[in-house]
């Protein structure tokens, strides 16, 4: 994958570690993050204040996000398109009151660039808290354009690196 590896690989090995690099199970490590929910199979990325970031993998075909949502919790999308749901799990951080801006910046980014509007240099994110995402009927998990908090102007090439990071991580395909 990366061509880095192989040397990582070599200098663990002189320092004695290949038993362990057999018996790591890389699979069980992408599953066992912390701030991820039992069952949720999309991508979780810490925010830069470690906030949990919780993104889905289909536009509005995962209840497991809404069913997990808190009262501090944030609930972003794409306001112009299709994409995925994106969660800021705030309520994970108990030192944390309320969402900072800039782990809000980080959710509307990783929202815009899992959309089809990844390549535009900037595209608006709607948010809410989980009490206004659909919750019954054929919009389940969607958030409407009249019960949003607040809009955000995303720039999904901010979240491009770590996205892919993640995504090579915890195996989505890129």
């Amino acid at each position: 994958r990366r061509p880095e590896l192989p040397a990582l690989r070599r200098a663990m090995e002189e320092l004695g570690l290949e038993q362990r690099l057999e018996l790591y199970d890389v699979d069980r490590a992408a599953m066992d993050q912390w701030g991820r929910p039992a069952g949720f199979d999309g991508l979780v990325v810490d925010s830069p204040r470690g906030v949990p970031i919780l993104i889905g993998r289909q536009s509005f075909a995962d209840p497991l996000l809404r069913r997990v949502a808190r009262g501090a919790d944030l609930w972003f999308q794409v306001r112009a398109s299709r994409g995925s749901r994106v969660l800021l799990r705030t309520s994970m951080r108990r030192d944390l009151t309320r969402s900072h801006r800039e782990c809000m910046e980080a959710a509307a980014d990783l929202a815009a660039y899992f959309s089809p509007l990844r390549r535009h240099g900037e595209v608006e994110v709607m948010y809410t808290d989980s009490r206004h995402v659909a919750k019954r009927g054929g919009r389940v998990g969607q958030l409407k354009d009249g019960k949003k908090i607040g809009l955000l102007t995303a720039h999904p090439e901010r979240a491009a690196l770590l996205a892919r990071e993640a995504q090579d991580e915890q195996g989505w395909p890129v």
